[in-house]
Formats: C-alpha cells, structure tokens, sequence
C-alpha cells in the first residue's frame, strides 16, 4: 500500500511540472505573433537591452525545462530507490523551479498582452 502510494506521488507530481510546461508552450503558440522579438528576461541586469532577449529563447527556455523535469523524475528514482521521502522531495525540488519560471512567464505575457 505505502509503495503505491509512493508511486502515485511521484507521479502526480512529475506530470504537474509536465501540464505546466505545456500549459506555458500552449500560451506562448497562441500569442507568438503578437509578442515582440525581444521580451525582457533578465531583470536583475540594468535597465535597457542588457534584459532583453530575443522570443526564440523561450522556446529554448521551455524545452530546457521539460529536460529537467525528465533529469529530475530520473535522479529522485535512482536517489530514492528505497526512500520516498527522497523522491518527493527532489521531486518538489524540480516542480519549484518550474512554478519559478512560469512566474517569469507570466510576468512578461502580462505585460504584452496587456492584462
């Protein structure tokens, strides 16, 4: 029972980041013509085109994410063979870097789409 529900976990999880991942794909391929060839991404550099990247980027950006998500569903498997606590937590560990990225998306959809 405990190892099903240790499987279940991990799972839900892992397609979580999944569905958010192609949730951001999803928006972007609706509103990619009315975004413009440079959206601001780094904003700890100073103001100005230092922040600036070009829109092909973030379909780099969204692929290196589903990446880690598979890296980090493959590291939790191996690192927590006998231990769910492990697992779920690398797991957590990868679903918070791409709710952290999906901020940022939808930070800078906001401001374009003008919502």
């Amino acid at each position: 029972m405990a190892e099903n529900h240790k499987s279940n976990t991990f799972a839900v999880l892992f397609w979580i980041g999944i569905v958010l991942v192609l949730g951001m794909g999803g928006v972007m391929a609706i509103f990619w013509k009315t975004l413009p060839p440079e959206l601001p991404w780094f904003y700890s550099l100073p103001t100005g085109d230092s922040q600036l990247i070009n829109k092909m980027w973030l379909i780099w950006i969204l692929a290196g994410m589903g990446g880690l998500l598979v890296m980090t569903r493959l590291i939790a498997r191996w690192a927590g063979k006998n231990d769910a606590t492990v697992q779920t937590t690398i797991m957590i560990g990868g679903i918070m870097a791409v709710i952290l990225m999906a901020a940022s998306f939808v930070k800078i959809m906001m401001i374009f789409l003008n919502v």
